[in-house]
């Protein structure tokens, strides 16, 4: 039984406001200058061509004005000492801002007005100009502007309607859809809550995709495993010492802050960050630098934060084990993601985008789902939400060799969360034990005894397979079959990989 699952996922539209005119406001110039009077002079003279216009004197308040305003085109005059034109030019494009710069060059008393072609994405504007000349010169920057600006709309919209991964029809995804959409047309942080295994990193990675910065890095870094002194050293960078035979000072490695700069970082498990790093976390998000803790040196970086947790923040923030503060900043845009079981009508596409992506890794056909089967997945209460019915398919398709799933081949995977492995043990049927036996050996014989690419399909380590392996009586290089007399290493195949599956006391008696 198939079940029909859109490629492309719609997202709504927004309704235009009733009765409002449009008006399309001027374009914004922004003019950086150290020099007072050449300053006022392009104000002038961008004022005399119909645009408006903002003056900044450096880098840094270039940087703040484009990030709060940005605008169509930037006039670069008189830079401080240390800055060049270049360097403003690679802020703007690392931000991803489709403002266009103009380089001010040559002298106002030069002779003969001259408009140079592009150089590395700057237009170059020499002086003296005649007020024509100039007009043209910021005409044909906006413009370079609004084709870039509409560009990379495009490509959000295509990266907004193509979220595969975010399968689901439901009101549910419906509600959530739209507020990734919103999300990532904001600038402030965004909290993520849901229950293990809801997807909070794959709607992260949505909400990066989805916004200017998807073009920039997207980093995730686990707050669970991490102790106050090792995270901060994931976060900040640490100075590690030069390689054997090399002198010099240690290299500074760079932490996640400067990886993820322009882009976005995910901090997941935010609920275990220790509260001193709680306090140095606000000053980052406000300040958007750092202090390195061993070298000394102040850092900018421009990245947004995302935070996933599985707690009630709210309720730690009353019993003190997590800053207020940071509550208050973290919770300005906050999504609530839905469990599984309050989506039931997602299973059936959920289930066939997971095999699928089965198929694809093993170079088949796609199973189809049967109608027994559905009826026992949409019964499942779902404790691990999306990643268990994910783990579900992938176990009951490692065991079978045939073209269908059906209610047989899940209803083993499909143990009660509250059920200890000594009771589970007494269900009817394979025990835990039984059924990872079984996992391991279909999975070994489906890969012609391959243990690299077994360990992979079990999502498990090489050591803990071939010690799984020793655990059943597998001699070190063998596998399912070779612990029996006379064995010598043999391709496997469906046919051998049946064979192989008899009984233990079988395998005795032989």
């Amino acid at each position: 039984m198939s079940f029909a699952h859109p490629d492309v996922i719609p997202f709504p539209q927004r309704p235009a406001a009733a009765g409002v005119p449009s008006v399309e406001t001027p374009p914004n110039i922004l003019i950086v200058s150290c020099d007072p009077d050449e300053a006022q002079r392009l104000e002038r003279d961008v004022h005399a061509s119909g645009q408006s216009c903002r003056v900044v004197a450096s880098h840094e308040a270039a940087a703040h004005a484009l990030t709060a305003h940005p605008s169509d085109a930037c006039l670069i005059g008189s830079l401080p000492q240390g800055e060049t034109a270049g360097a403003l030019a690679g802020l703007i494009q690392q931000k991803g801002l489709a403002t266009q710069p103009i380089c001010v060059i040559g002298s106002p008393s030069g002779d003969g007005p001259q408009l140079f072609p592009a150089t590395n994405g700057i237009d170059l504007l020499h002086q003296p100009y005649t007020p024509e000349y100039f007009a043209l010169a910021i005409s044909t920057a906006v413009q370079k502007s609004k084709l870039q600006g509409e560009n990379r709309r495009l490509k959000r919209q295509l990266n907004n309607r193509n979220l595969r991964e975010m399968v689901g029809h439901s009101s549910a995804m419906h509600t959530l859809r739209q507020k990734v959409q919103s999300a990532a047309e904001q600038t402030s942080s965004v909290l993520l809550h849901g229950e293990p295994g809801s997807g909070i990193d794959l709607v992260a990675q949505a909400i990066h995709d989805s916004s200017p910065r998807a073009h920039r890095p997207f980093v995730k870094l686990d707050c669970s495993v991490l102790s106050a002194e090792t995270l901060e050293q994931e976060l900040f960078g640490e100075s590690v010492a030069t390689q054997f035979g090399q002198t010099g000072q240690p290299q500074r490695q760079p932490g996640r802050l400067e990886l993820a700069d322009g882009g976005t970082l995910l901090l997941e498990q935010v609920q275990f960050m220790a509260l001193p790093v709680q306090k140095v976390l606000v000053g980052l998000i406000r300040d958007q630098r750092f202090e390195h803790p061993q070298s000394g040196e102040r850092i900018r970086f421009d990245v947004r934060f995302v935070f996933g947790s599985h707690s009630d923040l709210s309720a730690l923030v009353v019993k003190g084990l997590f800053r207020r503060d940071l509550h208050e900043a973290i919770t300005q845009c906050s999504l609530e993601l839905p469990t599984l079981r309050s989506r039931k009508d997602d299973i059936a596409p959920l289930t066939e985008h997971f095999l699928r992506r089965v198929s694809g890794r093993e170079g088949k056909p796609a199973r189809s789902l049967t109608v027994d089967a559905l009826h026992l997945l949409q019964k499942h209460d779902w404790p691990g939400n999306v990643r268990e019915l994910e783990n579900v398919v992938e176990r009951a398709c490692a065991l079978d060799w045939g073209t269908k799933l059906n209610g047989s081949m899940i209803e083993a995977w499909l143990t009660p969360r509250d059920l200890t492995e000594e009771e589970a043990d007494g269900l009817p049927g394979l025990t835990l034990a039984e059924m990872e036996r079984k996992l391991i050996e279909a999975t070994f014989n489906r890969f012609a005894g391959n243990r690299e690419k077994t360990a992979k399909a079990l999502q498990i380590g090489i050591r803990t397979l071939s010690g799984k392996l020793r655990e059943y009586g597998y001699p070190p290089r063998g596998g399912p079959g070779s612990n029996l007399k006379g064995w010598t290493p043999t391709i496997f195949t469906p046919a051998a990989a049946t064979e192989t599956a008899q009984p233990e006391s079988e395998q005795r008696a032989a």
